[in-house]
This record gives structure tokens, sequence and C-alpha cells, in this order.
């Protein structure tokens, strides 16, 4: 039943595979008494949550049902295999520092005493990414290009191969080279995760493709992928990539100008939902980039008190993750509406 669970998982129908996990494969090693077996399935749930976005019970069952296991058992690699997967959660909570200091301290050492190459790759791909959140975006180039991606061309791992393509796309649209990043994604990336049946995936990367042509100026083909990957989302219980498809449409809805044409309320609740399915996972940099926009679209709404409300939600957020840039613009944000009270339609569009 487990491979069956692992199959379904990597396909995304994530409902189904948690079923099996907690119903059909967990009770045969509790009966057993075989407590490996059963850290590692809490574990394979706890992936299962993590993906969905539910990250307080993902960490809960990591700290408390799967690393003691692993300790007991003195199992270094699996145990920092788990610490990884804690780092993650921290990383995508804002905390960046204490996920730094796991991967470096907790797991590449592991990784590099066992030989273990591949294990010391994909450390490296998450300090870079740690890197990248930082603004750090040569250093995480580098890791990615000769840290990380000639290992997975080695061992012949294409899905990490495609994942690395994808780190690195991100870098290069940060860095304004649209074209560059765009390629990656269309000829590196994507067609991977379409011969491996990896759903989800292919709805992230495809949402990557929209941001590019958004960027581009290219909005209508931007409003269409997005669209496109609604009801894979839904279908999924996807709840975090959801977010980031509301936010997306939200956006783009402002850039085409919608807002002047009776759409600023389906706007302002595409923005609400996201926010708030932000707030529910505590995705710190969900809470700042979508906060920002919906205290901009209150702002315009001539809403200001419940503007600044979710703007200084906004401004903690950029302060947990340490990001000088968001709060700067935080503060200008909060003088526009304080002095006129409401924003004008164009500069939230333009965000």
């Amino acid at each position: 039943m487990g491979q069956i669970a692992d199959i379904l998982q990597a396909r995304g129908e994530l409902d189904e595979a948690l079923r099996i996990r907690n119903e059909e494969e967990l009770p045969v090693y509790e009966r057993l008494g075989d407590v490996r077996g059963k850290a590692v399935t809490m574990g394979q749930i706890a992936d299962i949550l993590q993906a969905r976005g539910q990250f307080d019970d993902a960490l809960r069952i990591r700290q408390d049902e799967e690393l003691p296991v692993f300790e007991r058992l003195g199992d270094v690699r699996e145990k920092a295999v788990t610490m990884g997967k804690i780092a993650d959660i921290l990383q995508a909570r804002g905390q960046l520092d204490d996920a730094l200091r796991i991967r470096q301290e907790k797991q590449l050492p592991v990784y590099e005493r066992l030989g273990d190459v591949r294990g010391k790759a994909v450390t490296m791909g998450k300090i870079a990414d740690i890197l990248h959140a930082r603004g750090q975006l040569d250093d995480a180039l580098r890791i990615h290009n000769e840290d990380e991606l000639p290992i997975y061309e080695r061992l012949g791992d294409v899905r990490e191969k495609a994942v690395a393509m994808g780190k690195i796309a991100d870098i290069l649209r940060a860095r304004g080279q649209l074209d560059d990043a765009l390629r990656i994604r269309n000829e590196e990336e994507l067609p991977v995760y379409e011969r491996l049946g990896d759903v989800r995936s292919q709805a992230v990367t495809m949402g990557n493709i929209a941001d590019i042509l958004q960027a581009r100026g290219q909005l209508d083909e931007a409003l269409a992928l997005h669209e496109q990957r609604l009801p894979i989302a839904q279908r999924l219980g996807d709840i975090d990539s959801l977010a980031h498809i509301r936010y997306s449409i939200a956006a783009l809805r402002l850039q085409r100008g919608e807002h002047e044409t009776g759409g600023l309320q389906t706007i302002h609740n595409e923005l609400a939902e996201a926010f708030a399915i932000s707030v529910e996972l505590g995705r710190a940099d969900g809470i700042a980039a979508i906060g920002k926009l919906l205290a901009q679209v209150l702002a315009m709404a001539g809403q200001r008190e419940q503007a600044l409300g979710v703007l200084e939600q906004a401004e903690a957020a950029y302060a947990k993750l340490d990001n000088a840039q968001g709060l700067a613009s935080v503060s200008e944000l909060r003088k526009a509406i304080g002095s006129a009270g409401t924003l004008c339609a164009e500069s939230a569009a333009a965000e």
C-alpha cells in the first residue's frame, strides 16, 4: 500500500495518498511494533501535510513523532533528512537564520561524513535557496551551477536536475534575464514533470511561466495560464498554491485595468482569500507580498483603517524575512495612505 501511496503522492493526489498512509499503512506498523516503519510513515504523512501547506501539523510530526525515533535508533542519515524537512518548514515561515543553521550544522556535515554526494548536493541547493531569499543572487547561482547541478547530471537524476534548473530560472528572472528564464522553464523543466506525470510540479511550473509572461507584459497569456492552474490546485487540495494563484490573478486584473471597469471588488475578494490562506499557513513571504497589495486595494476602495491594519501585518512579515527593501516599500505606502487616505489605482496596478 505504501508504494501505491507513493505513486499517488507523486501525481499530486494528496487526499487519497494521505488516507492510505493513515488508514492502511500506519496501523500495520503499529500492530507489528515496527517503530522505524511507523516513523517513516509518519514522515510521509508530514510530507503530504507540508505539500498542502499545513506547516504546524507537519512540524509537530517531524519534531515529536519522527526525529526522536531516529535519534533513539542512532540513524544519523534519517535524522539529517528529517532535520532538513524541519528546515524546509522554517524557511517557508521566513525563519531563514534557523533554517540556514540547520542546513550548515546539522545536515551538511552528516552527508559529507557519509560520502553521500546526492544528499550533499540537495543540501547545497537548499542553502542556495536561503541565500536567494536574502538577495545574495550571485552566491546562490554559483552554488546551483557548481555544487548542485553537475552532481544530478552525473547521477542521472532528472527530477532533481529539473528542480535545480527551476531555481536557476528563478534567479535569472530576479536579475531581469527573462528570455533565459523562460527558455529554461519551457525546455528544461516543464517537459520533465510532464514525462514523470508530476501534476503538481507541472502546475507550479506553469505558474512560474505565467509570472515571466506577466513581467514581459503578456498579461492575457499569463492570466490564461493561472486560470488553467486553479482547478488543479483545488482538486489536489493544495491551498499553498491556491493562495499564489489567487494573488497572481488579482495582480493581473489590476494591471489589465479591471479595477476601472467594476472589477475592484473581485480583485479584493481574490486577494483577501490569498491573504487569509497565507496567515493560516504562517507563510511570511505570502503575508508580506499579498498583504502589501491587499492594503493598496483597500486604500483604493477608501478603507483606510483596514488597509493600515493589513499593512502592519505585511510589515511584520517583511521584518521576519529580514527584507529591507520590502520594509522600505511598506513605509512609503503607509505615508501615501496616511496622507491621501486613498491610493491611486495606477500605483497599485504597478506593484
